[in-house]
């Protein structure tokens, strides 16, 4: 178990350079890559894990790709959202149509099911991350997206038959 300064430090200086080089790799950023590694050795550290000699390496390694893979996961979730987003807000802002943005409120209100109204409001209006959304709700952060991703396309199909 590694509880002892000088076990978390021979890990650091034995295994850093290839763990961040494995993160620049996959992230192609030098603060978020050294974030990365960083928090890997915080998490053997603070949680005490258990590292054999002959599987260390490939646990730190493989831990740093996971996280990295979990960043870029989470930055492309919130990235097709706020593409879809800007798009129709700048639809609904361009109309200047009190009309429209009453619409608007009404369509939010009747999205069934509840839990994507719900996600809508968690993430639009409260501003909350998609993982805190999912972990409040119980469920994956895919869930969330899709949810979220179905009430766009849905509110948006409706405003395009409400202006024709």
């Amino acid at each position: 178990m590694i509880h002892e300064n000088t076990d978390i430090e021979r890990l650091f200086k034995r295994y850093y350079q290839p763990m961040y080089r494995v993160a620049k790799g996959i992230l192609y950023d030098q603060d978020e890559s050294k974030d990365v590694v960083s928090d890997v050795f915080a998490k053997v550290f603070e949680e005490g894990i258990i590292l054999l000699p002959e599987t260390e390496e490939g646990y730190l390694i493989r831990a740093v790709r996971n996280h990295c893979l979990n960043i870029i996961a989470h930055k492309d979730i919130r990235e097709r959202t706020s593409k879809l987003l800007l798009n129709d807000a700048e639809t609904i802002l361009s109309e200047h149509d009190e009309t429209l943005l009453d619409h608007l409120m009404l369509l939010i209100e009747h999205l069934e099911p509840p839990i994507r109204r719900q996600i809508l409001r968690l993430r639009h209006v409260q501003g909350l991350p998609f993982q805190r959304i999912a972990d409040d709700l119980g469920v994956s952060r895919v869930t969330v997206y899709h949810h979220l991703s179905e009430a766009i396309n849905i509110i948006k199909r409706q405003l395009n038959q409400a202006r024709q």
